[in-house]
């Protein structure tokens, strides 16, 4: 899938906050985490709801978490499994 595939289908995420239909960010930091998504879901050969079911995993994992802190739960969990970078033991 190439990366404009991935970022289109990473701004169609409908859990995403929006404004005027467009994803609304409040902070810079929120959007290089959903920019890092984009290419980390890129790099490994995943899809897009790949990184989603993360996603909903984590915000059920802990509902009273904020939305940007179960992003980057998510983020966290796919690189790990999906090997976009190696642990250090």
């Amino acid at each position: 899938m190439s990366i404009l595939a991935v970022r289109d289908e990473g701004f169609a995420e409908p859990s995403l906050p929006r404004a005027n239909g467009e994803p609304a960010f409040d902070a810079p930091w929120q959007a290089r985490a959903h920019a890092l998504a984009v290419l980390c879901v890129e790099a490994s050969g995943g899809e897009w709801d790949d990184f989603r079911r993360r996603l909903m995993a984590a915000i059920e994992e802990d509902d009273q978490r904020p939305y940007w802190d179960s992003w980057v739960v998510a983020l966290d969990v796919f690189i790990t499994e999906w090997g976009v970078v190696a642990t250090v033991p």
